[in-house]
């Protein structure tokens, strides 16, 4: 699973940038409200354990179609 080989700093700060804060995710998708901790700690569950992949994918496809997308014609000169 993508959530096991990444630091669960980089999750939750995946998390942080789609959902708002990871309280705001567990509540959005109707999980404990310590389950992302309980994760970490290695209480894994399939239901939290799925939806923490799917937001990361989320936030790394976010992340890749940014990159694909031409800078605007105003800011060709930036990066």
């Amino acid at each position: 699973m993508l959530h096991q080989s990444l630091h669960p700093e980089d999750i939750k700060a995946a998390i942080r940038k789609r959902y708002g804060s990871v309280k705001k995710f567990q509540k959005l998708k109707g999980l404990p409200p310590t389950s992302v901790s309980d994760l970490f700690r290695g209480r894994p569950s399939r239901r939290v354990s799925e939806a923490v992949e799917q937001a990361v994918q989320e936030s790394m496809e976010m992340e890749n179609s940014a990159k694909l997308v031409p800078a605007h014609s105003l800011n060709r000169g930036g990066k």
